[in-house]
C-alpha cells in the first residue's frame, strides 16, 4: 500500500508539473483549438474557377506583407497585451510576412548540425545553458505580429477561417482581442476557424511566436535555426455547410490502362444539420479544359440513410461515417511520372437540394500507381530509379521564406541537371513546391518534421511524446495525400527506431496503403524494422578500396571513417531481404567535392534491386553578408556570433546559396543523364555507337541527337540526326558517318553528341543539352618535326651563380641558388614572377589547400599533411650544372633533395634542353619518400608575370575537375581568363584544376606568353591568382587578395577529392602514394600572336 501510495504521488507531482508548464514547455499540448489537417485547396463559386488554379477565386485573400512586429529576448520582456487593439503599437517597427525574423536584425540565427541551441532538458527550453550560447542572454524570444484587415463584404453569414502554412516556433493566435488558439510544429499547417471573432469593417489579428518550445526537440535538422511566419498566411470563407477535406486515390488496372479515379470526402455543417437532400458531384477535366471523367448525376450520398455504398479501408475514412466516396471511371487514362508528368483537373462541387453549387473545390489529379514488388519500386507497373537530390529550404536573404520565383528557379536547374526526384530534407515544404513536382515531374519523398538527433533515439522510445510524433506524421500526410509526385512518405530523419516511429509508419500504412514508407533512424538498433518498406542508408561505401591512413590503428584493415559506412551491394545481394535498398544520403557534397559519383551509379545501375540515392544536399545553407572591407560573402556557423555553433558544415550544396552553379552540378547532370552512349567500332569514316535508355517509361524520340567532330580539340564537322527510338531501358545502336573524318589522318579526333530536346518542355526550351558523351575515335600521330637549324645568335654565360642561355630572342636564366629558372624573358618581356626569396620557374609542389572532404570525419589527411609540413618544402640544391652544349641546343641537368618540414623526403632530378629556336624542354623526377604520407598532389608550381591573364588549354573543361570528377567535363580547346578560373568556395580551397591536359597557354592581351605541351602523359594544371598557402589560410573569400601574378600548378597526379565530409574517403585509385617516382614531361614554347 506504501507502494502504491508513493507511485500515486510521483504520478500527481508529474501532472501538476504538466499542468503548471506553459503550452509551449508541455509535450502533451500540441494545439489549442487548431482545426484537424486537410489538403491543400481554397473554395471556389465555380468549377471553372478550380480548373483555373483557384487564383480568382472571391473567397480567399492573403495576409501576407508587413505587419507590425516587436521583438522580445525571452517571454518574461514580451508585451504581454498586445492583443488587445486598443494596443499602441506606434513605437513598433514592421516585419514582412513571410520572413524569417532573424534575417530582419532580430536576434541571431544559430547553425547547428545536430545539437539543440538551448539546455537539453525536455520538454523544457529556457533551463539556463552555459553562459557562452546565444541562448543564455536570450532564453527564448518572442515575437509579437500585430495588422489589421477588412472583411470582404460578400462574405457575410458565410464561415472564416485563417490558415497558416508554417510558423517557425511555437504561436498563439487572437483575433479582435479574442484568444482563438494555439499550434506548434513549424513546417506544418495551422488553420483556425475564427468566424465569432471577425464583424464587418476593420478586424485586428495580432500573433505570439515562441523561437523554441517542446516541439523544438522534435526539429533538430542540419540547417539554420531561425524563428517567425516564413510562410503564407491566408484568411478565406466557406459556407456554412462546406467541403472541409477530399481525398483522391488513383486506380490503375492490371494493364495499367484504364484508371478509376475514387474520391472521399470530409464535409462539414453546423450542429444538427444533416444535409439531407444535398448532393455531391466530380468532374475530371483534361489539358485542354475538356470534360475527361463526369459524375454530374451522383446519387445522393451525404447521410446514412442514402444508399451510397459504404466506405472500406481503401480509402480513408471521414466524417464519422456520414459520407460516401465518388467514383470517376477514365479509360486509356493518360497516366503520370516525372517523364510524364501529366496532370487533369478535378473539380468537386457541393450542391444544395435546390440544385445550386453552394461551393466548389478541387486541384490538380495525376493518374498513378506506386508499389513494392520484388525487391524493386514500380510506378504504373514498370521500375524506376531514385535520381535524386536532398533539398532543404534556404534563401541566403530570406532564410528560411522561400519565394515562389526562388522554387521555380530550383525546379528548373533541377530538371535540367536531369534529377527526378527530391526527398524534403527534413520537413514538409512550402506547399507551392508539390504543385511544381507534380506540374515539371519530380518524384517526392515526403518526409514528416521530425528529428532528434541531438537526443538521439530517446524521444522514439517515450510514451509521453508518442503523440507528438504521429501528430506531425498525420499532418504531413493529410496535407499532402492528393499530389501524384509525391510518391513515398519518409517519417523523418535520424531519430531513432522506437516505438513511437512503429506506431506512426502503421497509421500511414493503414491510412494510405498506396504508398511506401521509409525511415533513416540513424540511431540506436541498426537491425531494418519490418515496418518500413525500402532499406535506407546514409553515405555508403562502394566495392572498392578506400585509401587509409598511413598508420593504422591496432592493425585495422580499414579506418573507422570508412569502415563506418556500409556497401550498398552487400545490402542488394542479401536474397533473404524482399526490399529495395536506397542511399537516403550520399556523395556529401561539401564544397569542391563529390567525387566518383559516376561510380556509385556503374553500381546502382548493375542491381535491380538498387533503387537509387539522393545527394546530400541541393544548396549550400550560407546567409549573404557584408564584412568589414565592404565584400559580400557566404556566412557559416560562428561567423554572426552564435554559439554553439558547427562552422562551415552548413556548406554542402550542389550550388551555392544563390544557386550559382558549381562544377559538382555539371558532374550531377552528367551522371544523372538519361541516355549514355558507347563506342562499339571506328573504322573506314563509319562510327557504331551503342545507346543507354536510362530512362522509366520514354523512348528516344523527345531528342535529337547533334554530333560534333574535333581534331585536336578543334571542331571540323557537325551534324545531327534522329536517334533511334530505344525503349526505355533498352539498348540501341547508331551508325553515323561524320564529314571529314580521316583516320589516317594525323591528331587525336574525338567525337561530341549531345542529346537535345526536341521540343520544349515546361522546364526548358527546345535545344537544350539533356545528355552528352565524348567518344575517342582514334590517335593518329603527328609527323616528326624537322631537325632543328644551328643558330648564330645562340649564347650561354656559365657564372657561379646562374647560367644564362639565349636563343631566338628567348633567355633563361637558371639560379644555381634555386636550382630552377629564375627568369624567362622572350624578347623583352618577361614571363616569370621571381623575387629574391622565391624562383618563378617550375618549383616542387606536394600541397593543396585542403578541401572540405581533406578535412573529413577525423581530418586525418589535412592533419597529416600539416603535420609533415607540406606546405613548407624548402629545396636544396644537389647538382646544378651545364652537362654539354651542341650546334641545335644546350643541356642543363640538376638534382636536388628537399626539405619537407624539417627532413629531406623528396628528390628531383631534372633535365632541360634549351633549343636554338628558344624552345625549353624539361624533364623532371619527382621522388616523395616512403615516409610521407598519402599526398594531395606532385608537381611543380611556376609564377608568371600578373599580365599574362589570358588562358587557352587543350583539356577537360571548361568547368574544373578532378580525378574522381571528370566525367562531365570534355576534352577540348577552351578560353578563359585566370580570374575566371577561381571558382569562391564560401571556404576557401583547392579550386580550378584540369585533367588530361594537352597543352596550356598563357598570354597577355597582346598574346605575348608562353605555352606548355606535354611530351608524355597529359597533365593536371591549374591558373589562378592565388597561391595553395592564400587558399588554406584565407578562411573566408573576403580574406583572399588577387595577387598581380598568375600561380600555374602543373601536376603528375592529384588526389581525387572523395566524400569524406561526411562519409567514405577517397579511392584508392584516385590517392597519390609515396614512395614513388612521378615524371613531367614538358615542352616550353614563347608565344607570340
Amino acid at each position: 500500500m506504501a507502494r502504491l501510495t508513493q507511485v500515486l504521488g510521483a504520478w500527481a507531482v508529474l501532472v501538476a508539473g504538466a499542468l503548471s508548464a506553459p503550452d509551449w514547455e508541455n509535450e502533451q499540448v500540441l494545439a489549442i483549438s487548431r482545426l484537424p489537417a486537410r489538403a491543400t485547396f481554397w473554395p471556389c463559386e465555380t468549377a471553372e474557377q478550380v480548373v483555373a488554379g483557384g487564383e480568382n477565386s472571391p473567397y480567399s485573400t492573403s495576409l501576407n506583407g508587413d505587419w507590425r512586429f516587436h521583438w522580445s529576448p525571452n517571454p518574461e520582456h514580451r508585451p504581454e497585451r498586445f492583443h488587445e487593439p486598443s494596443f499602441d503599437d506606434s513605437a513598433w517597427g514592421t516585419l514582412p510576412v513571410p520572413s524569417s525574423w532573424q534575417m530582419h536584425g532580430h536576434g541571431t540565427p544559430i547553425y547547428v548540425s545536430a545539437g539543440y541551441t538551448f539546455k537539453i532538458d525536455p520538454p523544457r527550453v529556457t533551463s539556463e545553458p552555459k553562459s557562452s550560447h546565444t541562448a543564455f542572454a536570450s532564453r527564448n524570444p518572442v515575437g509579437s505580429y500585430r495588422r489589421t484587415f477588412e472583411l470582404p463584404s460578400d462574405w457575410n453569414g458565410r464561415r472564416v477561417l485563417v490558415h497558416f502554412a508554417g510558423v517557425e516556433g511555437a504561436f498563439y493566435l487572437w483575433v479582435n482581442g479574442q484568444k482563438i488558439g494555439y499550434s506548434q510544429g513549424s513546417r506544418s499547417p495551422a488553420e483556425f476557424e475564427i468566424t465569432d471573432a471577425v464583424h464587418a469593417g476593420e478586424n485586428h489579428i495580432a500573433v505570439e511566436v515562441y523561437r523554441w518550445s517542446d516541439g523544438s526537440y522534435l526539429e533538430d535538422q542540419d540547417m539554420w535555426r531561425m524563428a517567425g511566419i516564413c510562410r503564407d498566411v491566408t484568411l478565406y470563407s466557406t459556407a456554412p455547410q462546406r467541403i472541409a477535406d477530399y481525398t483522391v486515390r488513383t486506380e490503375l488496372d492490371d494493364r495499367y490502362r484504364d484508371a478509376n479515379i475514387a474520391i472521399d470526402l470530409d464535409l462539414d455543417a453546423p450542429a444538427g444539420e444533416d444535409l439531407a437532400g444535398w448532393t455531391v458531384s466530380a468532374r475530371l477535366f483534361d489539358d485542354a479544359s475538356q470534360v475527361a471523367a463526369d459524375e454530374q448525376d451522383a446519387e445522393p450520398i451525404l447521410n446514412r440513410a442514402s444508399r451510397s455504398r459504404v466506405l472500406n479501408d481503401r480509402t480513408p475514412q471521414r466524417g464519422a461515417g456520414r459520407f460516401g466516396w465518388l467514383e470517376l471511371p477514365v479509360p486509356n487514362a493518360k497516366r503520370w511520372t516525372a517523364e510524364t508528368p501529366h496532370l487533369y483537373s478535378l473539380a468537386i462541387a457541393l450542391k444544395n437540394p435546390a440544385g445550386q453549387t453552394v461551393e466548389a473545390v478541387g486541384g490538380k489529379v495525376g493518374v498513378r500507381e506506386v508499389e513494392i514488388r520484388g525487391g524493386q519500386m514500380l510506378v504504373n507497373g514498370q521500375p524506376i530509379r531514385l535520381r535524386g537530390v536532398n533539398r532543404h529550404e534556404h534563401d541566403p536573404v530570406t532564410g528560411h521564406a522561400i519565394s515562389r520565383e526562388r522554387m521555380e528557379q530550383d525546379i528548373r536547374l533541377l530538371k535540367q541537371a536531369n534529377v527526378n526526384a527530391v526527398r524534403t530534407a527534413h520537413y514538409p515544404n512550402d506547399p507551392y513546391w508539390y504543385e511544381l513536382c507534380d506540374r515539371h515531374g519530380l518524384y517526392v519523398m515526403d518526409e514528416a518534421d521530425l528529428e532528434t538527433h541531438g537526443l538521439r533515439g530517446k524521444l522514439s522510445h517515450e510514451p509521453r511524446w508518442a503523440a507528438a510524433f504521429l501528430d506531425r506524421v498525420v499532418r504531413l500526410a493529410e496535407r499532402d495525400k492528393n499530389h501524384a509526385s509525391v510518391v513515398m512518405w519518409s517519417l523523418g530523419n535520424e531519430s531513432g527506431q522506437g516505438p513511437n516511429f512503429a506506431s506512426c509508419a502503421g497509421w500511414l500504412h493503414a491510412f494510405d496503403p498506396t504508398r511506401p514508407v521509409h525511415h533513416e533512424g540513424a540511431q540506436g538498433d541498426p537491425r531494418d524494422p519490418d515496418w518500413v518498406d525500402v532499406r535506407s542508408r546514409f553515405y555508403p561505401r562502394l566495392r572498392a578500396e578506400y585509401l587509409n591512413p598511413s598508420a593504422l590503428a591496432d592493425g585495422a584493415p580499414e579506418r573507422a571513417e570508412n569502415a563506418r559506412w556500409e556497401r550498398l551491394l552487400d545490402l542488394a545481394e542479401n536474397e533473404a531481404d524482399p526490399h529495395p535498398v536506397l542511399t537516403s544520403e550520399y556523395a556529401h557534397a561539401m564544397g569542391n567535392a563529390m567525387g566518383n559519383l559516376d561510380r556509385y551509379w556503374q553500381e546502382i545501375y548493375s542491381h535491380s534491386k538498387l533503387l537509387g540515392g539522393f545527394v546530400w544536399d541541393w544548396c549550400d545553407q550560407g546567409l549573404l553578408r557584408t564584412a568589414a572591407n565592404g565584400r559580400r560573402y557566404f556566412a557559416r556557423g560562428g561567423d554572426l556570433g552564435d554559439q554553439p555553433n558547427h562552422g562551415a558544415f552548413c556548406l554542402n550544396g550542389v550550388v551555392l546559396a544563390d544557386r550559382t552553379l558549381t562544377p559538382k552540378y555539371w558532374e550531377l547532370k552528367h551522371v544523372y543523364q538519361p541516355v549514355e552512349a558507347e563506342l562499339v567500332s571506328a573504322d573506314r569514316g563509319r562510327v557504331r555507337v551503342r545507346l543507354v535508355n536510362r530512362q522509366d517509361f520514354a523512348d528516344l524520340s523527345r531528342y535529337v541527337l547533334r554530333w560534333t567532330l574535333l581534331r585536336d580539340g578543334v571542331a571540323t564537322t557537325q551534324g545531327e540526326v534522329a536517334p533511334p527510338a530505344c525503349p526505355s531501358r533498352g539498348e540501341c545502336e547508331l551508325a553515323l558517318t561524320p564529314d571529314g573524318w580521316d583516320h589516317s589522318q594525323p591528331g587525336e579526333w574525338l567525337l561530341n553528341l549531345e542529346f537535345v530536346l526536341r521540343e520544349p518542355a515546361t522546364w526548358a526550351p527546345a535545344g537544350q543539352v539533356v545528355a552528352a558523351e565524348q567518344l575517342t575515335l582514334g590517335v593518329a600521330p603527328h609527323r616528326d618535326a624537322a631537325p632543328l637549324a644551328q643558330v648564330d645568335d645562340f649564347q650561354i654565360d656559365d657564372s657561379d651563380d646562374v647560367i644564362s642561355i639565349e636563343a631566338s630572342g628567348v633567355r633563361a636564366v637558371f639560379s644555381r641558388r634555386y636550382a630552377a629558372i629564375t627568369s624567362l624573358t622572350v624578347g623583352e618581356v618577361e614571363m616569370l614572377s621571381s623575387t629574391d626569396e622565391l624562383a618563378g620557374g617550375p618549383m616542387p609542389q606536394l600541397f593543396r589547400a585542403p578541401v572540405d572532404n581533406d578535412r573529413g570525419f577525423g581530418g586525418w589527411l589535412a592533419e597529416e599533411w600539416r603535420q609533415v609540413g607540406l606546405a613548407e618544402l624548402e629545396p636544396l640544391l644537389t647538382f646544378l650544372d651545364l652537362e654539354f652544349i651542341g650546334d641545335s641546343g644546350a643541356k642543363v641537368v640538376a638534382e636536388r633533395t628537399v626539405l619537407v618540414g624539417d627532413k629531406p623526403r623528396l628528390t628531383i632530378r631534372e633535365s632541360w634542353i634549351v633549343r636554338s629556336d628558344g624552345v625549353l624542354e624539361l624533364t623532371s623526377k619527382i621522388t616523395p619518400n616512403a615516409s610521407l604520407p598519402p599526398l594531395p598532389r606532385v608537381g611543380v608550381v611556376l609564377r608568371l608575370d600578373g599580365s599574362l591573364d589570358q588562358l587557352r588549354y587543350f583539356g577537360r573543361g571548361p568547368h574544373a575537375n578532378y580525378p574522381d570528377r571528370k566525367a562531365s567535363a570534355f576534352l577540348g580547346r577552351f578560353h578563359s581568363t585566370v580570374a575566371e578560373q577561381y571558382f569562391p568556395w564560401p571556404r576557401p580551397q583547392e579550386t580550378g584544376a584540369h585533367q588530361d591536359t594537352r597543352w596550356v597557354e598563357l598570354t597577355d592581351e597582346e598574346g605575348r606568353g608562353v605555352r606548355v605541351t606535354s611530351l608524355g602523359d597529359p597533365f593536371a594544371f591549374s591558373a589562378l591568382p592565388y597561391t595553395q598557402q592564400d587558399l588554406a589560410e584565407a578562411g573566408h573569400t573576403y580574406n583572399l587578395e588577387p595577387r598581380d601574378e598568375v600561380i600555374l600548378s602543373i601536376d603528375a597526379a592529384q588526389c581525387g577529392l572523395g566524400n569524406s565530409s561526411c562519409g567514405p574517403g577517397v579511392l584508392k585509385e584516385f590517392s597519390v602514394p609515396p614512395g614513388r617516382t612521378y615524371e613531367l614531361r614538358l615542352r616550353f614554347e614563347p608565344v607570340n600572336k
